[in-house]
Order: structure tokens, then C-alpha cells, then sequence
């Protein structure tokens, strides 16, 4: 956590409130980090923020899993879908796919993802024998507009062509068959395992030459191994803090929930996914440690990560009893979580950082095992992961920021101004139909609908933002997010939002 939380008010130089909200409480509300002292060698670039996201023992070995950036996207029907999960990977920070969908298709999300072996990419296959229509619902479902054909829709199955959006007229071409219209390999471009292996230059060298915007690999045999894309190829030589697992495909995490986790996190192994997160608003429970310990024992070696909870009590449950790899903290504190409002319970996000933080530091100090905090909720601007990072957390998961996103799953509606997108929680009404699924409440709403502004592409959006992340924990006069927990200074800016009444509050929302 910080060096020091000062909740003596002091006051901005003019009247202008320096950091607006209005009367849902971001969770940070009044906070700020105070500047510190910057050396001549301390620039942005200097500032590292890579952060653990699993439990690890510093100075006897690296977290297994370690992000680029420090951002997750939370599991949320609105946010982290199978585009938000790919980029986010490639920027170097981790999407939790959401379960409140169907296992198979939840599943199907990770698949996809996990096809992506830097520039090298699974195939999305089909049969010679499928029917166009059966191609045009695959396109629609998967936003895909090229399939790879394949001798009985086997991943790895002899190529045996190409079909595209370009290669039928649904209408048209009704009945008849992929063999009907696509284009055979004798007219494609294609090139071999033994000459390119997973060289990217070589891949990149070979797709210069063809004529084509995709390149199947094969095999002697004439099997399919995988594909590459120009687009693809590009965009892996310009990212290069990319979350790569041991066979270089891009990593990925998946919500379960305490309920069907049995079947979903069999589902989600199957598709080699890369970390659980079990996903509860309130994670001090039996039902957490019965789900845990099923992935104990089923899935020796995965980790995963347990949440909610925000206090020290909570953690030491998550992660004594449940084995937890890290701890999600917040409650009740997010833009469209109506939660303090309809039962009464939460707590102030800065609270709950600090508490679990130092608990965090404590199970540190007897064992030697550092369990990662991601700060889970209320985080709507640069300002608010700075502080959130500074009282202790190592990692924020972002659902409000990223869904204005293009790679946020949601319509963007360009009849508003400025245009926008819809937002929802997992506790609304939008979301109902799965909450009792989730073995979740469903008498009564704990979420909203709200909109939130379209912000373009993921890349440059959040680009920006861990620019300006780095030059905020720069000018604390720190080099890295574990050198932010140590000597960090915090602070409440004004005197209204440092009031009881404002304080009591900020501890029930």
C-alpha cells in the first residue's frame, strides 16, 4: 500500500472542483497522489508498469503470469467479448470473458482467441460438404468473412480451398454446398511448414509474394496447420508487449461462476484457457471455496483468481481457504451498481484497497508469498488507476472505461451525440435471463443500463491512457508500480469531500 494516506483535507488553488463526480461515488472520490521527487534518469520511458498477476515468491522466482500493462477487462457482457480479449492481449493486459453466456459459447470466445499464435492463426474451418447457409450464419455469428475448407471440417484436416463473403449469394446460392462455390487450393496461394516454421520475417517475406491478404501453412501431407494474415502480421510486429503463453498464443482469462462451474470450467480447460477467475460479487463464501477446490483438484497447476471481497477478513478466506492465485477487491462501487442502494452493502473502493493491501503485506511478510490485489470497480479515468495502484492494488479491471471501445461487444448508436454505446451490468435486468444460472439473485435488479461515449479504437484510446498512467507514476517520483506502493503519497483535496457525512458515505457505495 502507500507510505502514507493523509486524510487531512487540503484545497485546490481556485474554485474549480479538480476532480467532478456526480452523486454515485467513483470509489476514489476526493483522492489524489501527491508529487515526489523526479531524478534526471526518470522518464516515462523508464517507468515500468508490468504487474504480477498470480502469486509468486519475489527473489525465488517469477509469477507465471505477468501483464504488460496493468488492466484487465472485467467479465461483463458489455465489455469482454472475443475482440476486446484478442486486443486487449496484444496491447499487453488480459480480458476475463464473461460467463453469463452459454458454456459452449463462452468457450468458443477462449478458442478463438487461443487460435492467435502471434501472427500465426488457427483456421476457422468448414466442410466441403456444409451448406452455404450454414456458412453465411457462421460469418453473421462470428463477424469472420473467409473459412478455410478442409476434408471433414478437421482443424488440422487436407486443405482443400477457400470460401469467402465474395464466393456465394446467400439468396442465391441457397442449398447448395461449400464444394459448390469455393475457390480450390489449385488456385490459391499457399505456403509449407518447412519453409516458414514460425519465423514471423519468413511469414511476412512469403505473404509479400502472393496475391492474397491470407496465407494457408501446410503440412507435406497437405494438411492445414495454420494461417497467417498481413493485417496480422503487421499489427504482431508493432505490438511487442504482447501476452503470449509458451506456445506464443495469445493469453486469455475466463470468468466462472459458483454455480455450473463444474461444467464450465471443464469447457474452458478444454479450450485451453489461461486463467479462471471465479466471478462473485460477494466472495466470502462457501460457494467460492466449493468452486476452488474442484479446480484444485481437477485442474492441478491453473490459476486462478477469487473475488469480491474488501477487507482483511476476506482475504485471508480467499487465500488461506481457497487457494486463491490473486484477490479481486471491491464491492458495490461501480458506475452501474446500484448494490449500496438496494441492500446496504459495499464499502468505499479506497478502503477497501487499503485493507486488503495491507493484508496482502502482511501474509507477505509471515509466508514470502506476494498475491497480486486487481482493484476491481470504479476506476473512470487515468486519475483513479494512479491512486488505485498507489494504495496497493497491482492491477485495475476496467468495465466502464473499455466499452465505449470498437472492440467493446455493443452497438455503437451514431444517432446520439456524441455517439454512443450501451453499458450494462451483470446485476441488471439486461442481464437477468443468466443470473439465476449464475446462481445469482434475480428477484431484484443490483445493476443499470446506462451509455457510455464512443471512444474509437481500443490501441489508441488505451495507448494513451498508460502514457499517461507512466508519467503519473514518474512524476510521484517513482519507477515502477511495486516502488508506487512503497512510497507513495496520497491525499484528500478538498474539504467537502473530505467531510464525515461525505466519508460515511463513501463507505456504503
Amino acid at each position: 500500500m502507500a507510505k502514507q494516506i493523509i486524510r487531512e483535507p487540503s484545497f485546490p488553488l481556485s474554485s474549480y472542483d479538480l476532480v467532478p463526480f456526480n452523486e454515485k461515488s467513483s470509489g476514489y472520490r476526493g483522492l489524489i497522489t501527491l508529487p515526489g521527487y523526479v531524478p534526471r534518469d526518470l522518464s516515462p520511458d523508464s517507468v515500468n508498469i508490468y504487474a504480477p498477476i498470480v502469486k509468486y515468491k519475489p527473489g525465488h522466482a517469477e509469477p507465471s503470469i505477468r501483464l504488460n500493462i496493468p488492466v484487465m477487462s472485467a467479465a461483463m457482457q458489455a465489455v469482454s467479448g472475443q475482440q476486446m480479449a484478442k486486443e486487449l492481449a496484444r496491447l499487453g493486459g488480459m480480458s476475463a470473458v464473461y460467463c453469463s453466456q452459454a458454456i459452449a459459447d463462452q468457450a468458443e470466445m477462449v478458442r478463438t482467441v487461443k487460435r492467435h499464435k502471434g501472427a500465426f492463426v488457427e483456421a476457422e474451418v468448414v466442410s466441403p460438404e456444409d451448406r452455404i447457409e450454414y456458412v453465411a450464419e457462421r460469418m453473421r455469428r462470428t463477424g469472420y468473412s473467409k473459412f478455410f475448407v478442409t476434408e471433414g471440417r478437421e482443424q488440422h484436416g487436407l486443405f482443400l480451398g477457400i470460401i469467402t463473403d465474395n464466393d456465394f449469394d446467400e439468396k442465391i446460392h441457397n442449398g447448395l454446398t461449400v464444394r459448390d462455390r469455393m475457390r480450390p487450393v489449385n488456385q490459391l496461394d499457399v505456403a509449407h511448414d518447412r519453409d516458414i516454421g514460425y519465423d514471423i520475417k519468413k511469414a511476412n517475406d512469403w505473404a509479400k509474394q502472393g496475391h492474397h491478404s491470407a496465407l494457408p501453412i501446410l503440412y507435406d501431407d497437405g494438411r492445414l496447420r495454420d494461417v497467417i494474415f498481413r493485417r496480422d502480421i503487421r499489427e504482431h510486429r508493432e505490438h511487442k508487449t504482447e501476452m503470449l503463453d509458451g506456445k506464443k498464443r495469445l493469453m486469455v482469462a475466463a470468468a466462472v461462476n459458483t454455480h455450473d462451474y463444474k461444467e464450465r470450467t471443464k469447457a474452458l480447460a478444454d479450450a485451453e484457457v489461461d486463467l479462471f477467475v471465479i466471478d462473485t460479487s460477494q466472495g466470502w463464501t462457501d460457494y467460492l471455496e466449493d468452486t476452488a477446490r474442484h479446480i484444485q483438484k481437477e485442474y492441478p497447476g491453473m490459476p486462478y483468481i477469487g473475488g469480491n471481497v474488501v477487507s482483511a477478513e476476506g482475504f485471508r478466506f480467499l487465500v488461506e481457504k481457497c487457494g486463491v492465485h490473486g484477490v479481486k477487491a471491491g464491492m458495490g462501487i461501480g458506475s452501474i451498481c446500484i448494490t449500496p442502494h438496494q441492500i446496504g452493502i459495499a464499502r468505499g473502493q479506497d478502503r477497501a484497497i487499503e485493507e486488503v493491501s495491507l493484508a496482502r503485506d502482511e501474509y507477505f511478510r509471515e509466508t514470502g508469498v506476494y498475491v497480486p490485489i486487481i482493484a476491481d470497480g470504479g476506476v473512470r479515468s487515468v486519475r483513479d488507476m494512479l491512486v488505485a495502484l498507489a494504495l496497493g492494488a497491482d492491477t485495475v479491471m476496467l468495465g466502464r472505461f473499455l466499452a465505449g471501445t470498437n472492440e467493446g461487444p455493443t452497438e455503437i448508436n451514431f444517432n446520439m451525440s456524441p455517439p454512443k454505446k450501451p453499458y450494462w451490468g451483470e446485476g441488471s435486468a439486461r442481464a437477468k435471463n443468466w443470473r439465476e444460472k449464475r446462481g445469482y439473485n434475480y428477484e431484484f435488479d443490483e445493476g443499470v443500463e446506462a451509455w457510455v461515449d464512443y471512444v474509437g479504437p481500443l490501441e489508441r484510446y488505451l495507448n494513451q491512457a498508460m502514457m499517461q498512467l507512466k508519467d503519473g507514476i514518474r512524476k510521484s517520483g517513482t519507477y515502477s508500480i511495486d516502488e508506487l506502493h512503497r512510497y507513495a503519497v496520497v491525499e484528500v483535496i478538498s474539504e467537502e469531500d473530505a467531510s464525515p457525512s461525505v466519508l460515511s458515505e463513501m463507505s456504503t457505495k
